[in-house]
């Protein structure tokens, strides 16, 4: 730990990302520290012997992108480090310049045929002989088909061996046997395929010790918060529940628990890559690399004097605190000892709070029993971590559970943890709108109202006790909000509280307005529209222009509706003189029928441009009353 100050460890926090399993360390090297946050990474801190012989790790094949992304070398000689270790492709690799494949190294019979013309020595019970490998066939024996090893010896002679358990064979030529053996240790270096073995080392032979940093991923460590109620106040006592999962013993470490907000990268630097080669037609952009987001930070915390109490017989470990621009935390003073996969729980933070107990009732939320709650203040300058808050009144027992979000330093938040069954609220609800004003400009009617909502809760007070009852009504945007008691204001709320005697009744009446401004159009409005604001207008001017707009606005409609009726009669004149006209010329005779037709149309001409004159005439009335509407309303 001396080659990691505190300060540097805070920096370390920020510049590393995790490791999902832990790295078994060699025998020289253990944990000194870990540190825990609320976002699920475990930092490690460790030390090794460094020297002639290199420092050992076992990593999980699925984390080795964090460590080599993650593992920070702390050498007090200055010396520069590396890692060596297996690729991704060794295995393959191995096997890509050799004459046989992974699966002849495991079949002799196989790898001898893969080795035609190397040199042999063939050994039975004692016998040797040399020559060259002319491959292996397979003939019938006397349990079956079983393979022979074909040799042509020095003197050129061909000699057949049966391979069974009493034939060994060497290869002579010590490069076919080096080759061998390289194959052998590429299949020994994949015995496991989901570790890789590390080595770590560097450019100096001094033995001496080195610090090791990384992180690993972990689950949350958690927080149950105990609060008791008292009549000093409520104490209020924080437990960590933490989980060794770094698959190392835990012997007598730094424990550091923290919380707080940075960033971390999954990058992959252990996988096989290649550059990404534009084809004819098809580019292919890189593809991006993942980003996880993770949340860490820490809390800070003090001890407290003991009483033979309920809320003083929990002491809470003692820490070291300290914060940073992204991430807080505090350190146990106490080494801690914990097994891999064993968990514990500590209480690490007492504090003694002013008794806020509530007796609440939101608004609008469709309950009709008030909560007890507990409105909680973070004094501390360090965020508080969420977790689950169990609540005891000292000498009765359990009076609920509540769960507590993330508090920054100064927050304040109200959790609720109980019902209060023997008071009842019911929330009635009217609605109006009022006109306050109207004004008449460029031809728009300008018309401000107020809305407004009254909502009355109505109390039924518990019949055994008096009750302060807090009521939160909720806040809207741009309504004002007025009542018969003075209100408290709030981010998200108005409150009120009301005292309500035993077995008595109170009610609260919340009155909300807000001003609406609307814009009617007066030229082309209807005259349902117009009645509708004549009748709600407050303006004695504006009440008789909006009649006399009414009365044009019928005059309108009436000669509208001559201009429609004669057009159509217009167009029937016009289709019954068209079909008169074609009945006389299809007869084309001047009968007395035919006569009498042509008169008709004659007639009929006289009647059209009647109507005509009289649709004119219906037109110029509309004309002028528009004109005599928009005179009114300064159009």
């Amino acid at each position: 730990m001396s080659y990691l100050p505190r300060r540097l460890r805070r920096r370390v926090a920020l510049a590393l990302s995790g490791l999902a399993f832990a790295l078994p360390l060699s025998a020289e090297t253990a944990i000194q520290g870990v540190t825990l946050s609320t976002a699920g990474l475990a930092m490690i801190e460790a030390s090794g012997m460094m020297g002639e012989a290199p420092i050992r790790l076992s990593v999980a094949r699925d984390e080795i992108d964090d460590f080599l992304k993650s593992l920070w070398v702390l050498d007090p000689a200055g010396a520069v480090p590396y890692v060596t270790l297996t690729g991704p492709g060794s295995f393959e690799d191995s096997f890509a310049h050799l004459p046989f494949g992974p699966q002849d190294v495991t079949d002799p019979a196989r790898l001898m045929s893969t080795m035609i013309g190397a040199p042999l020595r063939v050994q039975r019970r004692g016998e040797v002989w040399e020559g060259l490998n002319m491959g292996v066939n397979q003939r019938p024996c006397e349990f079956g088909p079983c393979n022979v090893l074909n040799l042509q010896g020095e003197d050129g002679a061909l000699q057949s061996f049966v391979m069974d358990d009493a034939l060994s064979v060497q290869f002579a030529d010590a490069a076919d046997q080096a080759t061998l053996t390289a194959a052998l240790r590429a299949w020994r270096g994949s015995a496991n395929p989901r570790r890789v073995e590390v080595s770590l080392g560097s450019d100096a032979e001094e033995a001496r010790e080195v610090g090791l940093v990384y992180l690993q991923n972990a689950p949350l460590w958690r927080t149950a918060w105990r609060a008791v109620d008292t009549a000093e106040g409520i104490r209020f006592i924080g437990w960590a529940v933490v989980e060794n999962t770094t698959g190392i013993d835990w012997q007598d470490i730094e424990l550091t628990l923290a919380t707080g907000a940075v960033r971390a990268i999954e990058a992959r630097l252990y996988e096989r890559r290649y550059a990404q080669r534009e084809q004819a037609g098809d580019a292919m952009p890189p593809a991006p690399a993942p980003v996880r987001a993770m949340a860490m930070g820490a809390i800070a915390a003090e001890s407290y004097q003991r009483s033979e109490s309920m809320a003083d017989s929990a002491a809470s470990v003692q820490v070291v605190a300290d914060d940073g621009d992204s991430f807080s935390r505090f350190t146990l003073s106490t080494p801690v000892t914990l097994a891999a996969g064993q968990m514990m729980s500590v209480p690490f933070l007492s504090e003694m709070m002013p008794d806020a107990r509530l007796t609440l009732h939101r608004g609008r939320a469709g309950q009709s029993h008030p909560a007890i709650a507990l409105a909680l203040e973070n004094p501390l300058p360090l965020r508080l971590p969420a977790g689950v808050l169990t609540l005891y009144e000292d000498g009765r027992g359990h009076a609920g559970d509540a769960v507590i979000p993330e508090l920054a330093p100064g927050a304040t938040e109200i959790v609720e943890f109980a019902r209060d069954t023997a008071v009842e609220i019911r929330e009635e609800a009217a609605n109006s709108e009022t006109v306050r004003e109207m004004r008449l400009s460029n031809g728009l009617l300008y018309v401000t109202e107020d809305l407004e909502r009254r909502l009355t809760y109505r109390i039924e007070g518990a019949p055994d006790a008096d009750r302060e009852i807090t009521i939160d009504h909720p806040r809207y945007a741009d309504w004002t909000v007025s009542s018969t008691q003075g209100a408290e204001e709030r981010a998200d709320a108005w409150r009120w509280v009301v005292s309500v005697p035993a077995g008595e009744r109170a009610s609260l009446t919340v009155t909300e307005r807000q001003p609406r401004l609307r814009r009617v159009g007066l030229m082309d409005i209807d005259l349902n529209t117009l009645a509708f604001w004549e009748t709600r207008s407050v303006d004695p001017q504006i009440r008789a222009l909006l009649a006399e707009l009414a009365e044009l606005r019928g005059q309108i409609s009436q000669a509208e509706g001559e201009q429609r009726r004669l057009a159509e009669e217009i167009q029937s004149a016009e289709r019954e003189q068209s079909r008169l006209v074609n009945l006389i010329v299809q007869l084309g005779d001047d009968s007395q029928a035919n006569r009498g037709r042509r008169a008709r149309v004659d007639a009929i001409d006289a009647e059209i441009a009647q109507a005509q004159d009289q649709r004119e005439a219906a037109a110029a009335r509309v004309t002028a009353l528009r004109a005599r509407i928009a005179e009114l309303i300064g159009a």
